[in-house]
């Protein structure tokens, strides 16, 4: 009972993150501006091949694990995408792997490069990518070099606030 409040919580506390990001527009501006309001607290830098790229990209990541489940956690992860780009969709999706697309604002269209969080090899870490090319950035979720023996996965996955969210667990 106790897990679901907390858990209620934290949803809680999601929805109001984007609930308050608010596309603003004015006369003067070609480019929409997104104000994230807390900001991401995972900032990953683009490493840029070609074309105008943002200088970096954020991450919202809400960790939490079971008390009663000793080897049992969950991290729900949503993409501040609209700092740069528009509406995000599911490209595709498996147990151990999700990659959403969205379209490039004019500005970033002909950027080239990445942004790759850290991770250590057999880590039980996800490792979060955004690919910029073809106009679009791809955001991935991979936990497919989770060690053997652990059952980790994407349980969840959907487009919340226009932004990709996920929701991936691992059971010891």
């Amino acid at each position: 009972m106790k897990n679901s409040t907390i858990i209620a919580t934290l949803f809680g506390i999601v929805l109001v993150l984007l609930a308050t990001s608010i596309p603003v527009q004015t006369q003067a501006q070609s480019v929409t501006e997104v104000q994230s309001n807390p900001p991401p607290n995972k900032v990953l830098n683009i490493v840029r091949q070609s074309g105008n790229c943002p200088q970096n990209v954020g991450l919202w990541i809400i960790s939490f694990g079971y008390r009663d489940e000793a080897a049992m956690s969950e991290q729900i992860v949503i993409a501040d995408t609209l700092a740069f780009a528009g509406r995000a969709k599911l490209a595709t999706s498996r147990f151990r792997f999700v990659e959403y697309q969205a379209p490039l604002q004019q500005a970033y269209a002909d950027c080239v490069g990445q942004a790759i969080s850290p991770t250590q090899p057999n880590s039980l870490d996800a490792r979060y990518k955004f690919r910029f090319q073809n106009r679009n950035v791809y955001f991935s979720i991979d936990l497919t070099n989770t060690p053997e023996g652990f059952g980790a996965g994407i349980v969840e996955h959907k487009i919340v606030g226009l932004r990709p969210y996920a929701l991936w667990q691992f059971i010891d």
